[in-house]
Parts: structure tokens; C-alpha cells; sequence
């Protein structure tokens, strides 16, 4: 099928043919990258948006709009750029005040990936003030909005001022708790958001000292991330925050914790 067969669809008068040719575009381009390109010259992003954003569409093809413009997101650095062109960031942002879960988490994932993406400013995570509370609340829903979550703030938080930002909105405590979460992606990500918190930033570092998770203080929960048993990427980001809590003079050098683990 022609990639202006797959766009021509997603202008069908019938709500079910338009559903049907957002899910046949979704797996014609997994993996596809020269597919990603073609719809997205011929305007598919436009319209995707516009039928994401529509009070009329179901909560299904809204859903599928977003798995699809996050699919269109994981090609090159140039479809990023078209899909921030578009004004996908605030059109996604929107997606989440929807009551329904899967079209949040769909709609998480999409900015994720268009968040991650280098070409990506940070600065529009913070342009709407009313975003980081409402990000906060949703962390609570589901392990993938945890997931999701996290790695937008750990890749959007550069500099002191989107530190503050996050803490003042209770990025500490809301976080401090996913540590201990079933999921190793989840205690991934909460574990990168508080390197990236703490990092020369000696307000976070001396508020993370006194943090309580469980009954237990966070650097404890930090040098147990550290043992041998884990997997490497998970003790040296945990090592990461230990040195920055050190840097900052929130433990002292001499402490147990780092003289046996960190050095």
C-alpha cells in the first residue's frame, strides 16, 4: 500500500475506517524509518494531531494516534524536529488531563521519546507552570507512568532552576517512594532523577539525607542499590548520588557508607 493510501484514510467520513487506517499505519511503520518519513511529508502529523485532540474521536483512535506518533518519533532526529514543527508537546501535554489510563500512558510514552530526543528543548516541559504538578499526580496511576515520568524529568532537569522547579513541586517525595517499586525500570528511572536532582545542588542533597522510604533513610537505600548483585548500571548511578550528597557536605567523607562503597 501506498504510503498516500495510508494518509488518504485518516480523512474517511467512517469513525471505524479512520480507527482501522490509524492501526494498518501503526504497523506499516514499526521499524520502517523510510515509511516514518514519506507519511510524515505527506501531512500525516497534522492530521493525527488533530484527530488526538477531537472531543468526537473514541478513546481508541486517540489512543492509537498517540502509539502511532510516538512510533513516528522513534525515527530520525529530522522526524522529531517535524513533530515539534507540528506542535505535538502541547497537543500530548493536553492528552493527560483525559480521564482514561491507556491514553495517558500512550500519550506519556510519545513524549518520552520526543523528550529524549536531542533535538528536543527542555525548556518546554516547564512553559505551561500548571504541567509539573499534574505530572506529579499521574505518577501515582500506573508503573508506566512511573517509568515514563521519571525519564522526562531526569532528561528535562538541567541546571538549578529546573531542580527547583521539581523540588518545589514535591519531585523528592513523590519519587522516593518508586525506589522500592517491583518494576527495575521504575527503580531505574526514580534512581536517575535523583542523581540528576542532586547534582551540585546541595539544597536536594541535604533534604535527601533525612528522606524515609520504608522505614529506611535513602543513602541506605542508595549503598544497597551499590551491592555487587545489581546490575551495573543501577550501582553507578546510585554511587553518582552518594558522591553528589558528599560534594554537597550531606554526608560526611567519612561515613561508613561511602569509605566501604563509592571510593
Amino acid at each position: 500500500m501506498s504510503s498516500r493510501h495510508y494518509v488518504d484514510r485518516l480523512f474517511d467520513p467512517d469513525p471505524q475506517k479512520v480507527l482501522q487506517g490509524v492501526i494498518d499505519m501503526k504497523n506499516a511503520v514499526i521499524g520502517n524509518n523510510k515509511q516514518k518519513a514519506n507519511l510524515i511529508v505527506l501531512g500525516a502529523v497534522p492530521r493525527l494531531l488533530y484527530l488526538l485532540q477531537q472531543e468526537s474521536s473514541s478513546t481508541e483512535l486517540k489512543t492509537e494516534c498517540a502509539v502511532v506518533l510516538g512510533s513516528l518519533a522513534m525515527g530520525t532526529e529530522n522526524n522529531v524536529k517535524s513533530l515539534l514543527d507540528c506542535h505535538i508537546i502541547p497537543a500530548l501535554l493536553q492528552g493527560l488531563l483525559s480521564p482514561d489510563l491507556k491514553f495517558i500512558e500512550a500519550c506519556l510514552r510519545c513524549l518520552r521519546t520526543v523528550f529524549t530526543s536531542p533535538v528536543t528543548p527542555e525548556e518546554l516541559l516547564y512553559t505551561d507552570a500548571t504541567v509539573i504538578p499534574h505530572l506529579m499526580a499521574l505518577l501515582s496511576r500506573s508503573r508506566y507512568t512511573q517509568e515514563y515520568i521519571c525519564q522526562i524529568f531526569s532528561h528535562c532537569c538541567k541546571g538549578p532552576d529546573h531542580q527547583t522547579i521539581l523540588f518545589n513541586h514535591g519531585a523528592v517525595q513523590n519519587i522516593a517512594h518508586l525506589l522500592t517499586s517491583l518494576s527495575y525500570k521504575v527503580r531505574m528511572q526514580a534512581l536517575k532523577c535523583f542523581s540528576v536532582l542532586a547534582f551540585e545542588n546541595p539544597q536536594v542533597s541535604m533534604t535527601l539525607v533525612n528522606v524515609l522510604v520504608d522505614g529506611e533513610l535513602l543513602p541506605q537505600i542508595f549503598v544497597k542499590m551499590l551491592q555487587r548483585d545489581k546490575p551495573i548500571e543501577m550501582q553507578l548511578t546510585s554511587a553518582k548520588c552518594l558522591t553528589y550528597m558528599c560534594r554537597a557536605g550531606a554526608i560526611r567523607t567519612d561515613d561508613n557508607c561511602i569509605v566501604l562503597k563509592v571510593r
